[in-house]
């Protein structure tokens, strides 16, 4: 049996605002849930822009090219050399020259930037638990299929506008995966 014309618009229609839904829900969920952790880490005087450098350098494998943590932070560079300044001095993270590129920076977690670092993942961890309490095994795995497409549609849009993969270091999948 053939769909009328007018069932497929409302299935377009319907597919739309579902996806933008989800969308928005997420972009939603996102701020919501970092907003909690910043309220957990407020007693260390950690803010969003200070504390996120922090969860990934303590995620990714160091040390850590500045422009790959901007990148894995979805910040512009500029953006970043101010973080880390406060940072570095805090005695939280130290910049090296990279001696493989001596225009890139190699960022490293200081000890006190790694027990901070661990507070971090602490309240990240504490957020997280809290917010999925009564969410299965099973649906949290299925969720993250959904996310694990979403990030796949989103490297080829990234790969087909930038055709030459060589140019700038990526963080891999893997490494934000961990970060995440």
């Amino acid at each position: 049996m053939c769909e009328s014309v007018s069932d497929t618009h409302e299935n377009i229609q319907d597919l739309t605002l579902l996806r933008r839904r989800f969308g928005h829900r997420l972009a939603r969920l996102a701020t919501l849930w970092r907003r909690d952790i910043d309220h957990d880490l407020r007693r260390f005087n950690l803010t969003d822009a200070t504390w996120r450098p922090l969860y990934y350098l303590r995620s990714l494998p160091q040390p850590v090219r500045q422009t790959d943590l901007a990148r894995a932070l979805s910040v512009e560079g500029p953006s970043l050399v101010r973080v880390l300044d406060v940072l570095e001095k805090q005695g939280l993270v130290s910049r090296d020259v990279d001696p493989d590129d001596r225009r890139s920076k190699l960022i490293t977690l200081t000890s006190s930037g790694a027990a901070m670092a661990n507070h971090v993942l602490q309240a990240a961890d504490k957020v997280g638990s809290r917010l999925l309490e009564g969410v299965s095994d099973g649906t949290l795995r299925e969720c993250l299929g959904v996310f694990d497409q979403v990030w796949a549609a989103l490297q080829r849009s990234r790969e087909a506008e930038d055709p030459d993969p060589e140019a700038g270091r990526r963080v891999s999948s893997e490494s934000s995966e961990r970060a995440s």
